[in-house]
């Protein structure tokens, strides 16, 4: 059975070392962003690779499932327009649902 990576995305940019913070903080850094809930009262944050710093935080805005397994297909609309969280292609979710 083929089990799925989640990654996770601030716009287009991969992050890592992703962690919880409260509403209230998550809105006062990063005010009207819309991030991806970890429970009712904390949104997640995490960090682009290289970034050492709290402030260089940056809001999840998705989350990606990517396939163990991937076909890698060609990535196109269908990709960037996704509702769903499940991803396969060559761009390894960097850009599945990231044109809504």
């Amino acid at each position: 059975m083929s089990t799925a990576k989640v990654k996770y995305f601030s716009n287009t940019v991969e992050l890592i070392l992703v962690r919880p913070i409260p509403n209230a903080e998550f809105a006062e850094k990063f005010p009207g962003v819309v991030g991806k809930k970890y429970d009712g009262y904390q949104k997640y944050i995490g960090f682009a690779a290289g970034a050492t710093m709290d402030n260089q935080a940056l809001p999840v805005t998705r989350k990606i499932d990517y396939k163990k397994n991937p076909s890698l297909h060609k990535c196109d609309a269908r990709c960037r327009h996704a509702k769903g969280g499940n991803c396969e292609c060559s761009c390894g979710g960097q850009f599945h649902g990231a044109g809504n």
